[in-house]
């Protein structure tokens, strides 16, 4: 499928060993094995799941990945039921599950179980809904120059200064216009936990499409920040202090640890209490998931 054409070739232009999905479970034999064994690695023959919405309902042919040093995928049935050939030893701690929830649903990397296989069932993984639409974004792909920008939805701002540009993962772009548009799922506190843990403190949690699109330089292509404010429905009092934490990618390993959340940006709520800030200077260099907690 083209879709599925489309990934293997982003995860080829970005670095993994250029295994596609057909390529890593073509000739894997089902559940056996094949490649040698190396520490902390287990034979996992098949990652088995079923991609859901909010209300449990399966999401049909979404495009699935088990990915960490190499990617291998497959596609949810019309139960929203799908099974990723692996046939591979695999440390199952450096590998995470992404369904591919584009155009309408966030995608988000769901970390493996670490019982050993041969199969690794990781259960229901939810899906929640995108806006339908948003503000656009100047991108890379456009050509049209860098100027600067500020866009909100779901009650984040993303500002982009002059000089840098939004680039586009490969299905953002796939989808043209929908794709570069801003779009911001506020994540309910009754769903929070399905995603980051509590132990990590995060008073509100947000899910951010265009997803991993990067902040580049425009001269150069060097890595670049954006910056994102929030509306301080928490209320918290001017000038509490906070950290804003992101969620991880396979495609950008030398920022945060894929399939987890770190700290990108400290912050403070404004003088006038309206909004949650990052410090000048301050920012993501990727759109993912993003987070904010008080600082300790």
């Amino acid at each position: 499928m083209l879709r599925r054409a489309l990934f293997g070739l982003c995860f080829v232009a970005l670095g993994c060993d250029g295994q596609s999905a057909e390529g890593a479970g073509a000739g894997s034999g089902g559940a056996g094995c094949t490649g040698q064994a190396g520490p902390g690695a287990v034979c996992v023959g098949t990652v088995t799941g079923r991609a859901v919405d909010a209300s449990g309902k399966g999401l049909a042919q979404l495009s699935t990945s088990v990915c960490g040093s190499v990617c291998f995928f497959g596609e949810s049935d019309q139960t929203g039921a799908f099974t990723v050939v692996v046939g591979e030893p695999i440390v199952a701690s450096e590998f995470s599950v992404l369904p591919h929830g584009r155009p309408g649903h966030t995608s988000f990397y769901f970390p493996l179980p670490q019982s050993p296989g041969p199969t690794l069932e990781v259960g229901e993984l939810t899906l929640l809904e995108l806006p339908p639409s948003g503000p656009a974004l100047v991108v890379w792909s456009d050509k049209q120059g860098s100027p600067a920008q500020s866009v909100t939805s779901g009650g984040l701002t993303l500002e982009i200064s002059a000089g840098t540009q939004v680039k586009l993962d490969v299905e953002d772009v796939a989808l043209g216009g929908l794709g570069k548009q801003f779009r911001v799922t506020p994540i309910p506190a009754s769903h929070r936990e399905r995603f980051a843990p509590s132990a990590l403190g995060l008073l509100e949690l947000w899910a951010l499409a265009p997803f991993e699109a990067a902040i580049v330089q425009a001269a150069g292509g060097g890595s670049a920040l954006a910056r994102i404010t929030a509306d301080n429905q928490l209320g918290l009092a001017p000038g509490t202090e906070v950290e804003w934490l992101a969620h991880g990618s396979y495609l950008f390993t030398d920022w945060v640890a894929p399939a987890a959340f770190g700290v990108v940006a400290t912050g403070k709520v404004s003088a006038d209490g309206l909004r949650i800030e990052m410090n000048t200077g301050e920012g993501t260099r990727f759109l993912t998931w993003i987070g904010v907690r008080k600082k300790a």
